[in-house]
């Protein structure tokens, strides 16, 4: 991802939950600099973007911060082909894979058990009142 990005970044984020519901942000420019943002462009536009960190952080595992696609892209397989990704260069450095999904965001969820996550517990009322955060895990290898 290139700063130049993050404008069409910004507009996913903006139409796309869970930052719609959570009335929150994402800083771009932060994770361009710790080099863990990266985008899918078709044919000369943004589909999407992915941001994670393949280094274990939490029990063997690298991180997915967050993934947003492109109203227009959605059902087109961006959000597959990102999570692939984000999968293989983390399974590079890290045998395992978490993320939290939002209680809201039942279409994520979906997404995420389709392409083999389990949910692995809850954190309830982390970021809002009256919604849990869900952590989902998925082994890459079998790496220690």
């Amino acid at each position: 991802m290139k700063h130049t990005d993050i404008q069409a970044c910004d507009k996913i984020t903006a139409a796309s939950d869970p930052w719609k519901t959570l009335h929150e942000r994402i800083d771009f420019g932060y994770h361009i600099s710790l080099k863990e943002a990266h985008v899918c462009t078709i044919d000369e536009d943004l589909a999407g973007f992915v941001i994670f960190t393949p280094a274990p952080v939490f029990a063997r595992g690298g991180y997915l911060r967050a993934i947003g696609v492109a109203p227009s892209r959605r059902g087109q397989g961006v959000g597959k082909m990102l999570m692939n990704f984000a999968e293989k260069i983390t399974s590079q450095q890290s045998s395992n894979l978490f993320l939290c999904v939002s209680s809201f965001n039942r279409d994520a969820q979906v997404f995420y058990k389709k392409l083999g996550y389990t949910k692995a517990g809850t954190l309830p009322d982390l970021i809002i009142q009256h919604a849990s955060e869900y952590i989902y895990w998925k082994r890459l290898n079998s790496r220690g």
